[in-house]
């Protein structure tokens, strides 16, 4: 029996639909077609090789194509799990709080006024211009 050569890519794109699989090798194993042995291998080969850098690789390929087994729904989640541990194995930020009542307290009447005004259309604006009878 003859072996078929998978591209990194290829490899890289089964690893994240496993990730996405919860680790269910044989549902993923199906899914792509190939052995349940071939995808362990390849999981158990892509922990040797530096982590970063694999989940930049994925990354790379997810922006280039939706991979033809996932659901456009499955590949925004995956990219946003594969970014944000990117981000978290770079020492980058993955989250941001700010405080804007802080911010609304300490502003002058006349300011505040204005942030109100704006946020009254901005609201108007996406119920579709309609004011249902209030004054904008």
């Amino acid at each position: 029996m003859a072996y078929k050569d998978y591209s990194e890519s290829e490899i890289a794109e089964a690893m994240v639909l496993l990730a996405v699989n919860k680790y269910d090798y044989k549902k993923t194993a199906d899914t792509l077609g190939i052995s349940d042995r071939t995808l362990r291998r390849w999981d158990k080969d892509a922990t040797k090789k530096g982590v970063p850098e694999l989940l930049e690789r994925a990354i790379e390929r997810m922006l280039m194509v939706i991979p033809d087994k996932m659901s456009g729904n499955e590949w925004s989640i995956s990219l946003g799990i594969l970014i944000d541990k990117w981000l978290l194995m770079q020492g980058a930020a993955t989250s941001r709080t700010e405080s804007i009542v802080t911010t609304l307290q300490e502003m002058q009447d006349d300011e505040f006024d204005r942030v109100l005004e704006e946020a009254e259309q901005i609201i108007e604006s996406a119920r579709g211009g309609s004011n249902n009878g209030h004054k904008p």
